[in-house]
């Protein structure tokens, strides 16, 4: 239920519904207020004619309904204002309960409940597909793009395809993915899809989307000859980013999957490398290279390539990387 309001979409929304003016501001609570309050919404003071009212959107994926019911009421004791809670999406089964409980709400683009003015419901037809169990490896890409993006700017999704070399469909999916988990904001602007997370906090973020994120690493092959033009992965980006000591017989390097058709390789047994050495090389899912400009794999599909259990350095300097990131 994580859902980032803009104000502008907010606002064309209800004045295409009601047909008058609306201002909106930014709005904060009293400094007496609770810091779950606070810090666990983002608030917007909204005018209608004679009527103002607070709409407040969580920030968290944490609470459920029952909770934000109960900080809804909170808020209007706060404020004295009567307030209305703000989705990105919202199904008929917690519409009927807000409704039936005569809670305000607004699914801009989609929906709005607001009986101290009117009530209108317009309802687009979405995806009813269950949350997936893991992010498919097109989804964890976008989902990592976005969260490594410095720019506060929107992205299209033209521009996305291309940047992260996804077909349309794989795009799609991905965006429709992130879209249903919360994580993934998308407006209209004429025939462009624009595209930003629905958190500025890359700490919220990840903590959203943690327990969909899964290990990048298809298989781990053996080669006979050291791979030219490579991002390190595994104990050797550990060692590279961490105080860990390097061991010769520490991997690997990381190649993707769409790439090893266009590459040679002189691979080796597993049992040959322990018995003769070589080079431990992880195929990965997706292409870490599109992710951040280093000789790395970017820090989250590292931690998320450990699944197994090491020794006290390796568990301390994987320690030290989730630190680096608020994991």
């Amino acid at each position: 239920m994580m859902v980032q309001i803009k104000r502008d979409t907010l606002n064309r929304y209800l004045q295409s519904l009601f047909g008058f003016e609306t201002d909106i501001h930014e709005y904060s609570l009293p400094k007496t207020s609770p810091l779950y309050l606070a810090e666990g919404y983002q608030f917007l003071l909204i005018t209608m004619q004679l009527t103002k009212f607070i709409a407040m959107g969580p920030v968290t994926q944490e609470y459920r309904l029952p909770t934000l019911v109960k900080h809804l009421s909170k808020v209007v004791q706060l404020t004295g204002l009567p307030c209305a809670l703000v989705f990105s999406l919202l199904r008929t089964q917690q519409r009927s309960v807000l409704i039936q409980l005569r809670i305000p709400f607004l699914v801009p683009d989609a929906q709005v409940y607001l009986p101290f003015i009117g009530c209108v419901f317009t309802e687009k037809k979405r995806s009813t597909l269950p949350l997936p169990e893991a992010m498919a490896p097109g989804t964890q890409l976008v989902f990592l793009y976005f969260y490594y993006l410095k720019s506060s700017h929107a992205v299209t999704a033209t521009d996305l395809a291309k940047h992260l070399k996804l077909s349309k469909a794989t795009l799609t999916r991905a965006i429709s993915s992130l879209e249903q988990l919360g994580l993934l904001t998308v407006t209209s602007e004429g025939t462009k899809k624009l595209l930003s997370p629905a958190s500025t906090s890359n700490h919220k973020l990840l903590e959203a989307a943690k327990p969909y994120l899964q290990s990048p690493v298809l298989k781990t092959i053996y080669l006979s000859e050291k791979p030219t033009n490579v991002l390190l992965g595994g104990m050797l980006a550990l060692a590279s980013l961490t105080s860990l000591s390097e061991d010769s017989s520490d991997g690997s390097y990381v190649i993707p999957r769409r790439k090893t058709n266009q590459q040679e390789f002189q691979k080796i047994s597993k049992q040959d490398f322990l018995d003769f050495g070589g080079f431990p090389v992880e195929i990965w899912k997706y292409d870490p290279t599109l992710l951040v400009p280093s000789k790395t794999v970017d820090i989250i599909s590292l931690l998320l390539s450990f699944t197994g259990e090491y020794d006290e350095r390796t568990e301390q300097a994987l320690q030290t990387l989730k630190e680096s990131v608020s994991w």
